[in-house]
């Protein structure tokens, strides 16, 4: 207390605390001498005045007992309020009484701030019961502070996710572990918003578990998005399994029709060469049974018979390779390819077979490329096909131009023919399936109308690149493979 004992002697025990705590320590002393009962204390925390001390708040335990010469027989007899002393205990609680306010006063900061904080706050003690939820909280409810402490929150949740909460709630307090739990709240008006819940354990310094706080988001807009992203997921996907259902019946009809085409197609070319045959031989029996005219007309329709249905069997040949590279289906030989003598080879063969064509057919080809590794059968069908559409489309007796060059990492086709122009706006269409130009005569030109799309596709297929150019009466298709082929091709 800053004193030594003589200053207390002769001084009224009641002046040694300050004047607002005297009159509670008079009433405790007065209490005492009315009703006395030996060892019964009384318990007060009261405040000294003592100005040279550090002791500010003190536990006053106060209690009566006999007095000395009196002590032999206490026993036996009643006290009567007379000759009796009083034990005063002080035990310094000032330490105690700072943190104890301190803590009430962060209680309260706390408080403060979490009222006017946006989002809503709960704060749970360690028996799980909810003993503080902010302003917003009450706000959002519309409810008062007591209805929702303890347990009373879950009354304002969803029926069908309380349960859940429940157990998840209890979880996180049993394991002292932070928790997130999604669920319908009822707001003011009475509808239901779904909000995250989200809490946290505290602890205090020396790492003792005091309850958990949280805090509650309206995320009802979220969700509502959420649920219809996945209900518009869903539906995307039923129609690309539809679609993709419809694809395989589409392949299935095609490879079952042209299976079905194709076999009687079969069946008619070998009379038709024979017919042919018998055509060519003047002293054939059908020859001689007819007249000069009649055999001219009989020619003619041969002409007209026997390409027709080879037209119809590539029409057919060309849908079952496209449905085999739509499908991924069709097997490549990969195998190294000199530029050179292929080209010269192809090309050779394709004036062979076509004899009756008068285009000229000119190959600008350097004799250092490199060996290209890539499927020779498609590289082959690639440039049969191109050549067939030059010839359908330049002049006779007009010229058609291939080249060849290395470029950095590929090697670069083109086939330019002459005495023909495509439309700008027709040139983007000029690989789709059955696509004819408009200004062009399909019966004249002929064709089945897949052999470019037919090209594009296995272009794609060994991972090259084809493009179509036209202006001032010339036309040119450009494309190009890699010297070394992708990982999925040599696979």
């Amino acid at each position: 207390m800053g004193c030594v004992p003589q200053d207390l002697l002769d001084k009224h025990i009641i002046s040694l605390f300050v004047p607002s705590d005297r009159e509670k320590l008079a009433e405790a002393l007065s209490k005492l001498w009315i009703n006395p009962q030996l060892n019964k204390a009384n318990n007060s925390e009261l405040r000294l005045q003592c100005p040279h001390s550090d002791i500010a708040w003190v536990n006053v335990t106060d209690h009566i007992l006999p007095q000395e010469e009196q002590e032999h027989d206490r026993l036996s007899e009643p006290f009567t309020g007379e000759n009796h002393l009083i034990l005063m205990i002080c035990e310094n609680i000032t330490k105690h009484k700072e943190s104890k306010d301190s803590l009430q006063e962060s209680e309260q900061r706390f408080h403060t701030m979490a009222d006017h904080a946006p989002v809503m706050l709960w704060v749970s003690g360690t028996d799980t019961m909810r003993n503080f939820v902010n302003q917003s909280w009450l706000n959002f409810i519309g409810r008062n502070l007591e209805e929702e402490l303890g347990w009373c929150w879950l009354e304002q949740i969803h029926p069908e996710d309380q349960n859940c909460c429940m157990r998840t709630y209890q979880s996180a307090f049993d394991t002292w572990e932070q928790f997130h739990m999604e669920y319908r709240l009822r707001r003011n008006n009475g509808d239901y918003r779904w909000v995250l819940d989200t809490g946290v354990p505290r602890f205090t310094p020396e790492g003792k578990f005091t309850g958990s706080i949280g805090s509650a988001m309206d995320i009802t807009e979220g969700k509502l998005a959420e649920v219809a992203l996945n209900q518009s997921h869903q539906a995307t996907q039923k129609q690309l399994e539809q679609m993709e259902f419809l694809n395989r019946l589409k392949d299935q009809f095609l490879s079952t029709v042209s299976h079905e085409l194709r076999t009687p197609l079969t069946n008619m070319k070998m009379p038709i060469q024979m017919l042919g045959i018998a055509l060519d031989q003047p002293s054939s029996h059908l020859a001689a049974s007819l007249s000069e005219y009649s055999l001219s007309k009989a020619n003619r329709y041969f002409k007209i018979f026997n390409n027709e249905c080879e037209r119809e069997i590539n029409l057919i040949n060309n849908f079952l390779d496209l449905q085999r590279l739509d499908t991924n289906i069709k097997p490549l030989v990969m195998g190294t390819i000199d530029i050179n003598p292929c080209l010269s080879k192809v090309v050779q063969l394709f004036q062979t077979r076509h004899h009756y064509q008068t285009h000229q057919f000119s190959l600008d080809i350097p004799g250092n490329l490199p060996s290209l590794m890539s499927d020779p059968f498609s590289l082959e069908r690639i440039i049969i096909e191109l050549l067939t559409n030059a010839c359908k489309f330049t002049p006779s007796g007009s010229s058609i131009h291939i080249t060849a060059q290395s470029l950095s990492d590929c090697i670069q086709f083109q086939f330019k023919n002459f005495g023909v122009e495509i439309p700008p706006v027709e040139l983007p269409k000029i690989f789709e399936k059955f696509y004819r130009i408009p200004s062009n005569d399909p019966w004249r030109q002929g064709g089945t109308g897949l052999g470019l799309a037919l090209v594009h596709k296995v272009v794609s297929y060994l991972g090259g690149k084809i493009s179509v150019a036209s202006q001032n009466n010339w036309t040119c298709f450009i494309f190009a493979l890699t010297l070394m082929p992708h990982e999925k091709l040599k696979s």
